[in-house]
């Protein structure tokens, strides 16, 4: 099962020296990661540009996917799964 998230919560996310995620943070939550998929979403450039970099990500308690707004650079949790 997997859960949408809805405002698509910004999070802190640590990285390795080649931008690929390694752990998660955000309240509550410091959680170890592996990168199991990563793609690239760019599109709508003639009205707003959208580039996100997508991992999906497994942790000892968790299996997420997260993106990398790559306009801003902020990090948001998008889905998690059971």
């Amino acid at each position: 099962m997997t859960r949408l998230i809805g405002a698509l919560p910004e999070i802190a996310v640590e990285t390795d020296g080649f931008g690929r995620p390694v752990r998660l943070l955000w309240p509550g939550v410091r959680e170890p990661v592996e990168v199991c998929n990563r793609w690239r979403v760019a599109e709508e450039w003639w009205r707003r540009p959208i580039v996100r970099d997508y991992f999906k990500v497994a942790g000892p308690r968790l299996l997420a996917l997260i993106y990398r707004d790559g306009v801003d650079g902020s990090w948001h949790l998008e889905r998690l799964y059971d």
